[in-house]
């Protein structure tokens, strides 16, 4: 239940496991620095009115508060939650302009009512509800009844907001009847939109900062739903995306940090929440095995303290979503394809990340500062140097930029004993040229990117292959030496022959950020009149394995 909270059961998950007792640990610590710190001021992000970093501190400290109490019984951090949900209620506006902001202080002060219901007077109540109502519901209906774009959108921001009017709305039991039943009637069936993003296999286009965000308000919406006895059931898609969690998530513990993404570890507070609804013991290992900080939501769904389970070995890709993962051991490879149309993306089909004994040996250059001007418009967005084509670990074909419009299909992925194969064919309808991009994972761990360019009309022109590295590089023709920490790897152009490694610093534009921390290791390739095969063997030090994939037309790829 989510209306109310259970502190037996609570209590239980708390001291049931070591892990219970780590989230139990970390919740009353948070709980009692909130208490010593001053009420929530609004705060916006830097450069941009948007006050995110507000809503997003009144639900953690609500949640936080009213765990904590479970935890030890009393009132003592239920009434500081008040008085939070108190100050949050007493905001001039919960920004309507950007709407993400209102449904996620709409959520904090939901949940506030919610969970401290018992300990309020009339007047407090009141405040709440009626705060709920003028900032939150009503905004959330007009809008609504105005066309707001993210009503309809297949992405965070249709869950988002939604979610957060479901749970408004939920709040208001025994108050406000014609506006709850407005908005329960409004926003539950306009959720579907959003959860169209998700994948029959629960992947996300929009990387794994939003897949978190969107996750964790698709099941706040679907907890809320059942509580109340409404709503569908919650899709498939949904309850399978922690594997998709699971799968962008490198040995290292960082993420794929493709498009608008970060590498920090997506760890999602409703994982919980996911094992519990498919008793998957799979999910349920994930939960407590996922990287990053607990959050008091993993006491609200606490799954068994399993045996954790590794990843799964073998090729997987998400579709839709465009994304493959080929991982043995501690060598992980994620690539991606995809669209560049979709919400957050850059111009980076074909893009890979790389960890080889916990070292991550090609990276993303990751997201841009939101606070420039026009991040968010296209005709200005891709003027920006980490969301071009150029800024990514790609076969630059004849310097040119992927177009907007440009797409990857999956050719399949396959193994064929220990070795395994994902590969896509990338289409941009301003390129002549046909371009597969594959990849093979050997069974000793070599990893190899072959890129194969065949002509359309004319020769093929020259292209520049590149990644982004942040190791010490060290170059010998054909071969470079890559170093991280104490882990020693190879990059070794096998083919064409004859063509050699070239290294220099990644480039940081005056104004955008800063990309010191890269260098770019690249080799041109001269133009053809024939069709071109370009691999390059990525291994660590000390290999001596001499297996190299066939041809990509050969490799066992299913679909």
């Amino acid at each position: 239940m989510i209306l109310s909270l259970d502190p037996a059961r609570i209590r239980l998950s708390a001291r049931s496991s070591s892990t219970g007792r780590r989230y139990a640990a970390a919740v009353l610590q948070a709980a009692s620095d909130i208490q010593t710190a001053p009420l929530l001021e609004l705060e916006r992000e830097d450069g941009r009115d948007v006050i995110l970093p507000t809503s997003r501190k009144l639900i953690d400290r609500v949640a936080t508060l009213a765990i904590a109490d479970c935890l030890t019984g009393g009132s003592t951090h239920r009434r500081r939650a008040i008085r939070e949900v108190l100050n949050a209620a007493a905001f001039q506006s919960w920004n309507p302009a950007h709407f993400l902001d209102t449904a996620e202080m709409t959520t904090g002060v939901a949940l506030g009512l919610l969970w401290t219901r018992p300990l309020l007077s009339r007047t407090e109540r009141d405040t709440m509800a009626t705060a709920i109502v003028e900032k939150g519901l009503s905004p959330g209906l007009a809008a609504a009844a105005a066309g707001a774009p993210w009503m309809t959108a297949e992405n965070n921001w249709n869950i988002v907001c939604c979610a957060g009017m479901i749970a408004g709305a939920a709040a208001l039991e025994g108050a406000d009847k014609e506006v709850r039943d407005a908005a329960l009637g409004c926003f539950v069936p306009a959720i579907d939109h959003g959860l169209r993003a998700f994948g029959a296999d629960g992947g996300y286009t929009e990387g794994p900062d939003y897949w978190e965000y969107a996750v964790r308000y698709a099941v706040l919406a679907q907890a809320f739903m059942k509580d109340l006895g409404i709503g569908p059931d919650a899709p498939a898609a949904l309850l399978n995306t922690w594997r998709y969690g699971r799968g962008l998530t490198g040995p290292s513990g960082r993420m794929f940090n493709f498009g608008d993404a970060t590498e920090e570890p997506r760890r999602s507070p409703v994982l919980g929440w996911l094992a519990n609804r498919t008793g998957d013991p799979d999910a349920m290992a994930w939960q407590h095995a996922a990287p990053g900080d607990p959050h008091p939501f993993d006491l609200l769904w606490c799954a068994p303290d399993l045996e954790t389970a590794s990843a799964s070995e073998g090729p997987v890709a998400y579709e839709p979503a465009g994304i493959a993962v080929l991982r043995n051991g501690t060598t992980w490879l994620a690539l991606k394809g995809g669209r560049n149309d979709v919400n957050h993306a850059h111009l980076d089909l074909g893009t890979f990340v790389l960890e080889m004994a916990g070292q991550r040996f090609a990276g993303e250059l990751g997201r841009e500062n939101y606070a420039l001007p026009g991040y968010f418009d296209r005709a200005r967005r891709f003027g920006y140097f980490r969301t071009q084509t150029a800024a990514h670990n790609i076969l630059l074909i004849d310097g040119a930029e992927q177009s907007f419009d440009a797409y990857a299909t999956l050719l399949g992925t396959g193994q064929e004993g220990e070795n395994r194969f994902v590969a896509y064919q990338i289409f941009d309808g301003e390129r002549r040229s046909v371009w597969r991009r594959g990849a093979a994972l050997a069974d000793g761990g070599a990893v190899f990117i072959v890129d194969e360019l065949e002509a359309g009309n004319g020769p093929l022109p020259r292209a520049t292959w590149q990644v982004y590295t942040q190791a010490t590089v060290t170059l010998d023709g054909a071969r470079a030496k890559l170093a991280l920490g104490d882990v020693m790897a190879e990059a070794e152009i096998l083919e064409p022959a004859g063509l050699v490694w070239s290294f220099e610093r990644a480039p940081s534009p005056a104004g955008e950020s800063s990309n010191a921390a890269f260098g770019r290791l690249f080799f041109d390739v001269p133009a053809s009149r024939e069709a071109q095969s370009i691999t390059v063997r990525f291994s660590l030090a000390g290999d001596t394995g001499t297996w190299k994939p066939a041809a990509i037309d050969g490799w066992p790829l299913g679909t």
